[in-house]
């Protein structure tokens, strides 16, 4: 019974620490500067490029991810983004910065 107890210490570790960089990117939404944002990873670029237009921000690049783009926050910061339909605003390094860069 303790080997199964310690295991799961080690593994509940482990997961926290896996964890970790997305809590922090989470608890750090840029208010402005490049932000990364995620909407519904269903639509098309050209959909895409409309939410981003809608949000007054300006397209930096899309994300190696489905629903993801890097753009230069408008002037209402992250506010602005949910209200053309973001699903999260967060830091360009965490969400989009491991991303293959596609051209626009």
């Amino acid at each position: 019974m303790p080997a199964l107890i310690d295991s799961l210490r080690i593994g509940g570790s482990f997961g926290l620490l896996a964890a970790a960089p997305t809590l922090l990117a989470l608890s750090s939404v840029p208010q402005s500067g490049q932000a990364a944002v995620l909407f519904d990873p269903w639509l098309e670029h050209s959909a895409l490029v409309a939410q981003v237009a809608e949000s007054g921000a300006d397209l930096v690049r899309f994300g190696g991810a489905p629903g993801v783009v890097v753009v230069d926050l408008p002037h209402d910061g992250p506010a602005a983004l949910r209200r053309a339909g973001a699903w999260l605003v967060l830091d360009p390094v965490i969400l989009g910065g491991c991303a293959a860069d596609q051209p626009l």
